[in-house]
């Protein structure tokens, strides 16, 4: 099956479990498994009001309180509470936990797994009332689908979220990184990098292009810019696109481009994440994303907290902190923030379009229908 119709599969299984399946938490491997304990939150609990809010005693608990005392009153809050549970797609948030875990002593269990794979067991447990997870780190659209769903709870508006970008306010979840889809290619082969979309058609890099078939959302962002702002129609959008994948092969994962660029294994990717070349680039790899081809298609990641929190104090500790102190770490592992003044001037002079992620979430199927479609012109495919 390819890897758009699977991802149709996975949304449909979404649905029907969503529509009241009932089954039964995933047993897949976690590090220090969530809710070991068999504690469990009836569903019917998880809804608005206070008496079934774990965070709203702990909010009006920080009410008044100046940074400094928001922070050691949460400490002690996280004190009488258990062991911090995590559910991530971010490999870079185990390490980040650890340095969180020092500074406060609060011990976190962090499972993590791809997007897609993390959400269904967070549906799963929603649905069998199992409270696995307090807090929630992942991609765009999965937290959007997540809080669509009912499963998160607004942040009260504490300090943690001043000095963000503006895609970081989002509906139920807070963005805290950006990640950047650019255009990349290996300077060994690619003597002349391409300096626009257009220019990805061109006949000189038939079979040194890659393409990612599960980026409906970096077509869709481009697809909306250049109907809405270049002019064009929505065919000659699609002929573009087309031209491109005929000259192309697809290629799953965007750490699987960044590696074969680095290899030399191909010598363009169409969008890969920023952070992967710039990893490589530091490391003497011939990989290179700049001068960039624009626009760039930026989306937010995030966290959010779960209505079905067991450890909400916890969860608000690590939440403000991962959008603070923790934001630090992000440019160390070469991403991007979402505080402004610690960007160190990544996006500045940059034509940038952030991704749409209602327009995302309400038209996805609609969007990987297209995209599979104009993928069927590319001359193959391979896995990795």
């Amino acid at each position: 099956m390819d890897p758009i119709a699977r991802r149709l599969a996975l949304l449909g299984a979404i649905l029907l479990l969503v529509a009241g399946c009932g089954g039964s938490p995933t047993a897949e491997d976690t590090e220090g498994a969530a809710g070991d304990d068999g504690s469990a939150a009836d569903p019917a609990d998880s809804g608005e009001g206070d008496d079934s809010d774990p965070f709203a005693a702990i909010f009006e608990e920080l009410e008044g309180l100046d940074t400094e005392e928001r922070t050691q009153r949460l400490v002690e809050l996280a004190e009488e509470e258990g062991e911090l549970n995590v559910y991530t797609s971010n490999t870079d948030l185990a390490a980040f936990t650890d340095e969180f875990t020092d500074t406060y002593g609060v011990e976190v269990s962090v499972y993590r797994a791809q997007a897609n794979t993390v959400l269904q067991r967070l549906l799963q447990e929603h649905e069998a009332g199992f409270a696995g997870a307090d807090l929630y780190d992942t991609n765009a659209v999965e937290l959007a689908t997540a809080n669509a769903e009912g499963l998160l709870r607004d942040y009260d508006g504490g300090p943690a979220e001043e000095g963000l970008v503006e895609a970081s306010e989002q509906e139920g979840w807070t963005g805290s990184r950006l990640n950047v889809f650019t255009v990349s290619w290996n300077t060994d082969l690619v003597d002349e990098p391409p300096t626009s979309y257009e220019d990805l058609a061109d006949e000189r890099f038939d079979g040194l292009t890659i393409m990612e078939p599960r980026a409906s959302e970096w077509y869709m962002t481009l697809s909306t810019y250049f109907t809405e702002q270049e002019g064009m129609s929505q065919e000659e959008v699609d002929e573009l696109f087309s031209e491109i994948a005929s000259h192309s092969v697809q290629v799953e994962g965007n750490t699987t481009h960044a590696n074969f660029l680095a290899a030399g294994e191909y010598g363009v990717s169409t969008s890969v994440y920023n952070h992967l070349v710039d990893e490589l680039t530091d490391t003497g790899a011939p990989v290179l994303r700049e001068p960039p081809v624009e626009p760039i298609v930026v989306r937010p990641n995030g966290i959010g907290l779960l209505r079905s929190a067991q450890n909400p104090a916890s969860a608000v500790l690590l939440f403000e902190w991962l959008l603070t102190d923790g934001q630090e770490l992000l440019t160390e592992e070469f991403r991007i923030p979402a505080r402004t003044e610690l960007q160190q001037g990544a996006l500045d002079g940059l034509e940038t379009i952030d991704v749409d992620v209602e327009q995302l979430v309400a038209e996805v199927a609609e969007w990987d229908e297209r995209y599979e479609m104009l993928l069927q012109n590319a001359q193959g495919t391979d896995e990795g």
